[in-house]
């Protein structure tokens, strides 16, 4: 790993850790000071973690015009099987079973997330979006877009001439940048704001 990569990943560990006790200041739910305009976005955390990780991340995808956020939370030792049909329900229950949801996964959660992408049916999920999630090169996920670091000692970033070409619908390969800060690098922030504004319900797109 480089050394610039190594202080980032530190100043993005210690971001993570601070974020803990942060979450005690948001609300469990959704907390809304009024109806919530667009369409759902659900973010999942990795191995380990918990919304609290991603509060950053939740607040750039409102100022990218999204505010109906939410976090899915799931048990550290639960099955993928069992996650992605606990996501389901939420999924269902959020979209009103109607105009689906954007999904975006670090590490592990987007691992659940593409679980329940690759059997749910196509309008239920609007985009997908991992950050250093494992897969695998034979996986079928063609709408998926997965932001990987080239400096990840936890999940290297894929090699595209060994992938099915139905792996991911794309890949992103950011350089110097190691797992943890993925969540967090500007650039990645930018494709998430354009990919989920790309992927956007028709009606949405008119109304922006």
């Amino acid at each position: 790993m480089k050394s610039r990569t190594v202080v980032t990943e530190i100043a993005a560990a210690g971001a993570l850790i601070g974020s803990y006790p942060l979450d005690w200041l948001v609300k469990r739910g959704e907390p809304y000071f009024c109806e919530p305009s667009s369409e759902p976005v659900i973010l999942l955390h990795g191995f380990g973690g918990s919304r609290s990780n991603l509060l950053a991340l939740g607040a750039y995808i409102r100022l990218a015009g999204f505010d109906n956020v939410s976090y899915f939370e799931y048990p550290r030792w639960q099955t993928l099987t069992d996650s992605a049909a606990q996501l389901g329900r939420v999924a269902d229950e959020k979209s009103g079973g109607d105009g689906g949801v954007h999904l975006i996964g670090h590490s592990l959660g987007g691992t659940v997330a593409r679980r329940f992408a690759t059997s749910a049916p196509r309008r239920a999920v609007r985009s997908l979006i991992t950050l250093g999630s494992p897969y695998s090169y034979g996986q079928w996920s063609p709408r998926e877009l997965g932001i990987f670091g080239d400096d990840d000692p936890i999940v290297p970033a894929p090699v595209e001439g060994l992938t099915n070409s139905a792996a991911f619908g794309r890949i992103v390969t950011l350089h110097d940048v190691g797992h943890l800060a993925l969540i967090f690098h500007p650039e990645a922030l930018r494709i998430i704001g354009t990919e989920l504004r790309a992927n956007r319900a028709p009606e949405s797109k008119a109304a922006a």
